[in-house]
């Protein structure tokens, strides 16, 4: 959201950091990559990209939405492939960035009411 992003922004700056914040719908692949623009376009090229979007419906499998299931792989996983794509070519051709992908833990271990995450 628009408030939790400003609100990060300014805990950044206010840590002595310079800040711009973008709102992206990470499900939206047109969104991820139109973003990925406006950020070269205003800032620059990219050296690091860390991909920590995720969201979880804690419901068992046959309770579970199409439509959740459909986010989770959208933000989950595909989010991860189209911002990696918005920015590895410019990281490659200045022979330079970094890519950080945090993964959940849940992947280690069984949690009740998580089987669609």
């Amino acid at each position: 959201s628009q408030h939790s992003v400003e609100d990060t922004a300014a805990e950044c700056e206010r840590l002595g950091a310079s800040v711009q914040a973008f709102v992206v719908d990470c499900s939206k692949r047109e969104e991820i990559y139109s973003a990925a623009e406006k950020v070269k376009k205003e800032i620059g090229d990219v050296s690091i990209l860390v991909n920590n979007a995720g969201v979880i419906t804690a419901a068992d499998l046959l309770s579970t939405q199409d439509h959740q299931i459909e986010r989770m792989f959208e933000v989950n996983i595909l989010a991860h492939m189209w911002t990696t794509r918005a920015f590895l070519p410019s990281m490659m051709k200045n022979n330079h960035g970094h890519i950080v992908t945090v993964a959940s833990a849940a992947g280690h271990f069984v949690t009740s009411f998580m089987v669609a995450y």
